[in-house]
Parts: C-alpha cells; structure tokens; sequence
C-alpha cells in the first residue's frame, strides 16, 4: 500500500494505533511505520499509537489522545479545572485519571500523566465532542475532588488557597453538580475535612 491511501484513510484521525490501521488494511507492513516516520509522514506518540506529522495540535487534540493512548481514562485534575476556568494557569502536562497504574509518557507533542483510582471512583465523567470524536473529561466538580482526594499535601486552608480557585465560578458549578453524593461515593474522611474547608471559603466570598 501507499501513504496516499493511508493518508485517505486517516486524514482527520487524531490518534492512529496499529490495531486500526489492520483493520482498515488487513496484512499492514509494519515497516512502513519506520519508513513514514524517517520521511516525516508519521510521528510515534508511544508504543502502538501514531498521528500525520501535518496534522494541527490543539487542547481538543490533546485531550483526545490522552483518552486514546492509556485506557481507560478521562482527562481530570488540573487539565480540567484549567480548561473550565476553575484554576489561572496554564497545564503543560495533560492531567488524567484511570483505573490501570499510575503513569507518565513523555511525547513529541506533549507530556501526558495518569493517576490511578480504584473502578468505584471512575464517575463524574462528561463526553465533550470536537469535530467527528469525543474525548471523556470529568465534570468541573469531580475534577477538583479528583485533585483533593490525590493531593495528600493539601491539607488547610492556605494549601487550598495555593490552588488559587475561581471561588465564584466554582459556586455556579456547585448548582449543577452538588457536593455531597459525590462525597458519598468518595467514602474519604481526609477528603471530607478538605471540602469542609472549602465551604467555609466559599461561604466568605
């Protein structure tokens, strides 16, 4: 087969494994994997994963390929509070959670990392569309309860307010996605303690 084919095949794909290259062209020549990338066609992201070389990179993108190349998994803790303005900064590494082990791949394109959670804490999740796919990504409220149940550092009030959170939009998503059934499903003490916390600095903004 030749690239243009391919090209054809998987021109909007974001994220391209082998498996589905297979799929699409049963007895695929792996070589070719190592041919496009010296001529810059293809560009590995990791083990058994690929995308165009000329194909754009953005958030949507991203999100979309850290769903894709560990799962499962849905984007979390400071990718999502960022990309719904709960925290000010900018997040170079794209934020996870999964139920396999904890891990980090560092990619041409970026660094993605991944905190494991046992099977009853994967909820919380939303599917948000970009063009012809969908990546999981947790609700505004989930992804901060993602990060003060993992971030064991974080333990009073002048930690929490290291955070820096948008007190009053996070307000607005309380209406949306109230605390305690989630807190609930958590069954953490420590986690407790934290957002009691944060309620009384809710309560004074």
């Amino acid at each position: 087969m030749n690239f243009l084919s391919f090209q054809q095949t998987f021109g909007d794909v974001p994220v391209i494994s082998v498996s589905e290259m297979e799929k699409y062209f049963p007895g695929f020549d792996r070589n070719n994997l190592s041919r496009w990338q010296d001529k810059g066609y293809l560009e590995k992201i990791r083990n058994g994963f690929y995308r165009l070389q000329k194909q754009p990179v953005d958030q949507d993108v991203l999100f979309l390929m850290a769903g894709k190349i560990y799962a499962p998994s849905y984007v979390s803790l400071e990718s999502a509070l960022s990309y719904y303005g709960l925290i000010p900064e900018g997040v170079f590494t794209i934020t996870s959670i999964s139920t396999l082990k904890t891990m980090t791949f560092e990619t041409p394109i970026g660094r993605f990392a991944y905190r494991n959670v046992k099977k009853a804490l994967f909820f919380g999740v939303r599917l948000e569309r970009s063009g012809n796919y969908a990546y999981k990504i947790a609700n505004p409220v989930k992804a901060l309860l993602d990060l003060l149940y993992l971030r064991t550092d974080i333990r009073d009030k002048n930690q929490l307010e290291g955070l820096r959170l948008n007190l009053p939009a996070l307000k607005a998503y309380l209406e949306e996605y109230p605390l305690e059934p989630y807190l609930d499903r958590f069954d953490s003490k420590p986690l407790r303690e934290k957002v009691s916390v944060l309620q009384k600095m809710l309560s004074s903004c």
